[in-house]
């Protein structure tokens, strides 16, 4: 067991013992089975909970297991927009008021995001959340391009003729003041 130095609750869970590789390339998990579907979390609840838009275009209540909690909630960070793999409940009877529940299976990181994208499944999820992270309310309109403005040219122009006034004025005179009266 490893010699706990600096105390505290925090340097426990810091031991080599616990500590995995942080970056291991790990193979892209699909789905095995039909009852298992890509997900995007719309909105994390707390106590294990989570809303998920599946690829069916259905939104479900996620159950995220002990699994991902905890410890092991290192690796797999569950947050708003990140891509999940979620497996149906066909044994579940539900009540047509509440949400279906789903269970996390697999939690997709940021590196494999440019494979999911080849997936058509995947595809209509991503296009979903880009065409939610456009906010038509906005009162800033965002262009690649520039628009001068006849204002802005007039602008411009004015302020260049006053800083070339005071390039030709000479900094050295001064009228206003006469040193042998002082």
């Amino acid at each position: 067991m490893v010699k706990n130095k600096k105390g505290g609750s925090g340097h426990k869970k810091m031991a080599r013992k616990n500590v995995r590789p942080a970056f291991v390339s790990r193979k892209l998990r699909k789905p095995e089975d039909p009852l298992e579907i890509y997900g995007r979390i719309t909105a994390v609840h707390g106590g294990g909970h989570a809303d998920v838009y599946c690829q069916d275009k259905k939104t479900r209540l996620l159950v995220i297991r002990g699994k991902f909690k905890g410890r092991n909630k290192r690796g797999n960070i569950i947050k708003h927009n990140s891509i999940v793999l979620v497996g149906l409940r066909d044994w579940e009877v539900v009540h047509p008021k509440k949400k279906q529940k789903v269970d996390l299976i697999y939690v997709y990181n940021e590196n494999n995001l440019e494979e999911l994208k080849k997936i058509n499944h995947v595809q209509s999820i991503l296009s979903e959340n880009q065409r939610k992270i456009i906010d038509t309310d906005s009162p800033f309109e965002i262009t690649h391009k520039e628009d001068n403005t006849e204002e802005e040219v007039v602008i411009s122009s004015k302020v260049n003729k006053k800083i070339q006034e005071t390039k030709n004025d000479d900094i050295g005179e001064f009228d206003g003041i006469d040193f042998d009266d002082i």
